[in-house]
């Protein structure tokens, strides 16, 4: 969550008071396959749905509004 925190204090300074979250997918990975490109993202994985209830806490806890 330290990243979370991080993007809080740096949107508190920048006097950004609304976020919404984008779950990361691998929907798109097959796409690359098919264009014989290299997929930038295959080393990462997905959050689970309940993890984003954790990042939306940090937000909210700086004054964010935050959904998703």
């Amino acid at each position: 969550m330290d990243d979370a925190e991080h993007f809080a204090k740096l949107f508190n300074a920048i006097q950004v008071d609304k976020v919404q979250l984008l779950p990361f997918h691998q929907f798109g990975e097959n796409k690359y396959k098919l264009l014989n490109r290299k997929y930038e993202m295959s080393g990462y994985t997905a959050l689970h749905p309940e993890d984003l209830y954790d990042y939306q806490s940090v937000f909210l806890e700086h004054g964010i509004d935050c959904y998703f």
